[in-house]
């Protein structure tokens, strides 16, 4: 399998809380945490998230996929480029 075909292969499309769409290449995420309902607000993660993914290079992304559905398609498209 060439490079560019495992690398299409590895990408995750997520969904941010304001509608827009976010490409993700799934070994650069680090960690998955499901959003926790808090009495105060946090400032970094968007009240619509049910899921915020930490990537390798430091930035979180809060999605609104739940974090088993992220789980599921970073595994497939693991499967995929390391079969």
């Amino acid at each position: 399998m060439s490079p560019a075909t495992a690398a299409a292969l590895s990408m995750v499309l997520l969904h941010r809380a304001d509608g827009g769409a976010v490409v993700v290449a799934a070994p650069h995420v680090t960690s998955l945490h499901e959003r926790m309902a808090t009495s105060g607000t946090n400032k970094l993660v968007a009240p619509e998230a049910r899921c915020v993914v930490w990537l390798a290079d430091g930035k979180l992304l809060s999605v609104i996929e739940p974090c088993e559905v992220v789980r599921r398609l970073l595994e497939e498209a693991a499967q995929k480029t390391y079969p």
